[in-house]
């Protein structure tokens, strides 16, 4: 048996066991975390991810070719047998948020870091997921966004749950209160040294231009490889208070993104579900959280959804839900593409349609599951050959704004992936 296949023994194992006992606590977890093939499998993970170095400028390069991986992860092993393992604080940096002026802090763990809550999410993750319910979509095994987007559309169009709230957790990633989720950790987790390594990567602090700044016993960083399933479990509790509130509605949660679905009493409801969340700390967005009509639209997970009165004179339902590509996905992958291409000159055609194939084709992949109309996408096709003709034009200095170097479907045929 194959390192791969021990650790999801394991975690078989695991997930039956809290399956049988919804409130079992388990112990003994500790000694799982640094076994052998539960760090390798780790490393392999935090590799495939690639990623920035963290404060201590250890980057996967040097790890492979000056420590060796190996040693890397013995040396791992015995500060965790040890119970020498300190984290580090995390690098903080600022990304932006597609169409919007604000930026998103982003924590960059050290790899070593990573590993090892990589490593420690593959032991108590299957524990947590025996609880959490089927309401919860993001980041969660052999659940996807896809399935959120199902949901949304049967609960519009089968169910005629028109009255939506679109919902959004102020600053949520920052406002998580520890103190309750630790107390969250620990229904389920009795070993305290399991505890303790995920309370340590809670208080290690940023380093930001140089300069630690202090925890505050609030949130959880951006960009940790547990902060997901710390991020659901937290939010369980909220999933949990909907359950039992009996509101005849649906929950949909990504993360912490969700919308619920009504007949009607959306302000009520609306009212209902700040107070929950209240409980936990958090508080709705007021600018961004709104009541809408189905018929009106919303947008979620990058879909926009809508109801819309069918042209069909013998279909039995006058009305129908439609999903298309969003106005800010389409912005984005717009901006995406301005941003492969920009001036980059010395790059041949050839070599540009191999850059903007990957992105076009990952965002085509996710969005031609919902089948929408082709509109857009042609729409986005008729962008990027533009792109392309402003290109070469500029890169030639052609005067016939690009057209005689791509004349006859020669984009296509030198392989340029096309949307829809």
């Amino acid at each position: 048996m194959n390192m791969r296949s021990k650790v999801q023994a394991l975690q078989s194992k695991l997930f039956h066991a809290a399956k049988q006992s919804l409130d079992r606590r388990f112990g003994a977890l500790y000694d799982k975390i640094y076994r052998e093939d539960v760090l390798w499998v780790a490393w392999k993970r935090v590799r495939a991810n690639k990623g920035a170095p963290g404060v201590d400028q250890q980057s996967f390069d040097y790890i492979e070719d000056e420590i060796g991986v190996e040693a890397f992860l013995a040396e791992i092993h015995e500060q965790l047998h040890a119970k020498r393992y300190r984290p580090k604080p995390v690098r903080r940096c600022w990304i932006e948020k597609p169409g919007k002026l604000e930026k998103r802090p982003l924590g960059i763990p050290v790899i070593r870091d990573r590993v090892i809550q990589v490593a420690t999410k593959l032991v108590i993750e299957p524990i947590f997921e025996a609880n959490f319910l089927d309401c919860s979509y993001g980041f969660r095994p052999q659940r996807s966004a896809h399935q959120a987007i199902e949901a949304i559309d049967a609960a519009v169009g089968l169910k005629g749950q028109l009255v939506v709230i679109d919902a959004d957790i102020e600053g949520f990633f920052n406002n998580i209160r520890q103190d309750i989720l630790l107390k969250l950790l620990q229904r389920r987790i009795s070993d305290l040294r399991v505890i303790k390594l995920i309370r340590g990567w809670l208080e290690a602090g940023v380093m930001e231009d140089g300069e630690f700044i202090e925890p505050d016993g609030l949130g959880t960083p951006q960009g940790g490889c547990i902060s997901p399933l710390l991020s659901n479990i937290y939010l369980h509790s909220f999933d949990k208070m909907f359950q039992m509130s009996g509101i005849r509605g649906t929950l949909v949660r990504y993360c912490d993104d969700f919308v619920i679905l009504l007949w009607k009493d959306g302000r009520q409801v609306l009212e209902r579900v700040g107070q929950m969340l209240n409980r936990l700390g958090l508080q709705l967005h007021k600018d961004k959280t709104r009541i809408v009509h189905a018929k009106r639209g919303f947008d979620f997970l990058g879909i926009h959804f809508r109801l819309c009165r069918t042209t069909s004179k013998t279909a039995k339902r006058k009305w129908y839900s439609t999903l298309w590509p969003s106005n800010r996905s389409m912005e984005r992958i717009k901006q995406r593409i301005r941003d492969v291409i920009g001036r980059r000159f010395s790059l041949s055609l050839e070599e540009m349609i191999g850059e903007l194939n990957p992105i076009i084709r990952g965002w085509n992949n996710y969005h031609t599951v919902i089948k929408p109309a082709a509109k857009r996408f042609r729409c986005l096709n008729s962008f990027v050959h533009w792109r392309l003709r402003i290109f070469l034009r500029r890169k030639y200095s052609d005067q016939s704004k690009g057209l005689r170097r791509v004349h006859g479907n020669r984009l296509v045929r030198l392989g340029l992936y096309q949307f829809g």
